[in-house]
């Protein structure tokens, strides 16, 4: 597929329990990630951007990462000490023709976090399976 992938994240995610001032936790990962795509020299493969909310709240902070035609992933649970593991991923999501890294080249943070899984619209993928028709239904019900 063609396109950078894309790692968007939540500016405004602030976790249970995080103070209301300051900047949100979500904008400090975000501008953590930012920079490491920059120092590793990555935006030709992967674009960084912020969202006012991912609606993903109570797994803040969150961020998600996606490309055209690939599977997207939603995660939550982070913290800006994890913007090298969710780089990281991104990276890896980059590499995989379908979006789908093997579960060991996933960072721990990121396997143990992942919220949604979503593919894309259209696709024919071993992950992917036709619904039965039929459906046993209990009469008595």
């Amino acid at each position: 597929m063609t396109g950078r992938t894309t790692l968007t994240i939540c500016r405004t995610c602030r976790p249970e329990g995080a103070p209301s001032e300051g900047e949100p936790p979500g904008a400090a990962l975000g501008r953590a990630a930012h920079a490491i795509v920059a120092r590793r020299a990555l935006e030709g493969r992967i674009e960084t951007r912020a969202i006012a909310c991912l609606s993903a709240c109570s797994r803040s902070c969150a961020a998600s990462v996606s490309a055209p035609g690939k599977f997207a992933y939603v995660i939550g649970g982070l913290d800006p000490s994890d913007a090298d593991a969710l780089v990281t991923f991104a990276l890896r999501h980059a590499e995989a023709v379908d979006g789908v890294p093997p579960w060991r080249e996933r960072p721990e943070k990121i396997r143990k976090n992942t919220v949604a899984r979503v593919p894309p619209p259209g696709a024919e993928h071993a992950l992917l399976e036709e619904i039965a028709e039929e459906i046993a239904v209990n009469p008595d019900r």
